[in-house]
């Protein structure tokens, strides 16, 4: 019986990880490098050799997992199915095996039932304490097997899967040939890893380190785990001064944080794909009219305000939201929907004061933008790449969120893979 479509050009590794028949497997590999697509084939498979048995594609929440294994699922599985339901998310296949696509933003929705094995992608961002505590549990009963794939995050939960698999030593991933151990005291237990650049074109790969910090590159494209302790702008130094003054034909863009004391504003122009900031703006024990006015009496409205995507909210405005006051003041505002994930933001800010190929796309005036220039060269990391709130007691923090509100959404990274660049 042949499956709808073959996995073609897999490399050794793939191929041994593709026959591998270890119970648990930790397998933290590049982006788009296959590492799913040939989970979620390992997975169909199983379901099509055993008859009644169960089995489970999850993702850290429900939109994830739908959007990751849904359609591909239904397209697999056309020949062999029997049942389906597109609002539970789960088919049946004609010798009754049934593979249920499932959300861990609530860990314990895995629980009560039997479940003869899965796999789950973005294991580093599922809650921690889940693996542990709702999901290696429901695979006793049944000795079901699991397969833990994603990207690093730090060293978080998945550092700590990566390190029991291989007994305490994770192996270097070399290009080409990727990366395999085993737990030395418990067989159940494998690890394996391979780089993006053994899938990818070589353009695509020069082209993302040439977007991507160096950490972030490692990280995302190569699977490994950062050590993120120490300064959260790790990349940021010298290299980033310059001399740019405010160009009143130029548009400025602006990012800003709401927060009564401070604040926060920076002031830039956008050359390109390149950010000059040349101002900041640092309002003690102030609101949005005020800074609204600040804005407006330096620079009039040729300004586009990139804000903090919580003060859509009533939050340091008692009538109106944050949002609301700007947009009435007659400033041109891009918000997202919602803010990104910090160590999101963080990747994009670090990226473009050096990406891997060390180009250089953010620039800074240190004599007029003291209070940001403070900020990258205090502000601390948190064990899993966060920003260190503990420091908002000394002024730090707000200013380098309110650069990351822009700079995110022009040149975002979103869990490692660029956005689209924005051009005016």
């Amino acid at each position: 019986m042949n499956l709808p479509r073959r996995l073609k050009k897999l490399t050794q590794v793939q191929i041994d990880f593709y026959n591998d028949r270890h119970r648990f497997v930790v397998l933290p590999a590049g982006r788009r490098s296959r590492k799913t697509l040939i989970s979620k084939r390992k997975v169909l498979l199983k379901a099509l050799e055993n008859p009644g048995h169960r089995y489970f594609e999850a993702a850290p929440t429900r939109a994830q997992a739908k959007s990751i294994f849904w359609n591909d699922l239904k397209r697999d599985t056309k020949i062999f199915r029997k049942d389906k339901s597109d609002g539970e998310l789960w088919i049946k296949l004609k010798n009754d095996a049934e593979i249920h696509v499932i959300g861990l933003d609530k860990p314990e929705r895995i629980e009560g039932q039997p479940w003869n094995g899965g796999h789950i992608s973005e294991v580093a961002n599922i809650k921690p304490g889940a693996w542990q505590e709702n999901i290696r549990p429901v695979l006793s009963d049944t000795k079901g097997f699991c397969i833990l794939d994603g990207v690093p995050e730090g060293r978080n939960h998945l550092y700590d899967l990566a390190l029991y698999a291989t007994g305490g030593t994770i192996p270097r991933t070399t290009p080409g040939r990727g990366a395999f151990s085993l737990n030395p005291h418990d067989p159940e237990w494998a690890y394996y890893s391979w780089f993006s650049s053994d899938v990818l074109d070589s353009a695509e790969i020069v082209a993302v380190r040439n977007t991507l910090d160096a950490r972030t590159y490692r990280q995302e494209y190569e699977g490994s785990f950062e050590d993120v302790q120490g300064l959260l702008y790790w990349a940021f130094g010298k290299h980033n001064y310059s001399d740019c003054e405010y160009n009143k034909d130029e548009a400025v863009h602006v990012g800003m944080d709401f927060n009564v004391n401070p604040m926060t504003a920076t002031f830039s122009h956008i050359r390109s794909d390149e950010v000059f900031q040349f101002g900041e703006a640092y309002l003690t024990h102030s609101n949005t009219f005020e800074m609204a006015d600040h804005i407006k009496e330096k620079f009039g409205h040729n300004v586009i305000i990139y804000p903090d995507s919580t003060g859509k909210a009533l939050e340091s405005n008692a009538t109106k939201s944050d949002i609301a006051i700007l947009e009435k003041a007659g400033f041109n505002i891009r918000a997202k929907a919602a803010n990104p994930r910090v160590k999101d933001r963080v990747k994009s800010v670090n990226s473009l004061m050096m990406a891997a190929d060390e180009t250089v796309r953010y620039h800074v005036n240190p004599k007029n933008c003291p209070k940001t220039v403070n900020d990258f060269n205090r502000v601390e990391s948190t064990d899993d790449g966060r920003e260190n709130k503990a420091q908002e007691s000394q002024g730090l923090v707000h200013i380098s969120s309110a650069l990351g509100y822009m700079i995110y959404y022009l040149f975002g990274i979103n869990r490692g893979r660029v956005q689209s660049i924005k051009r005016f």
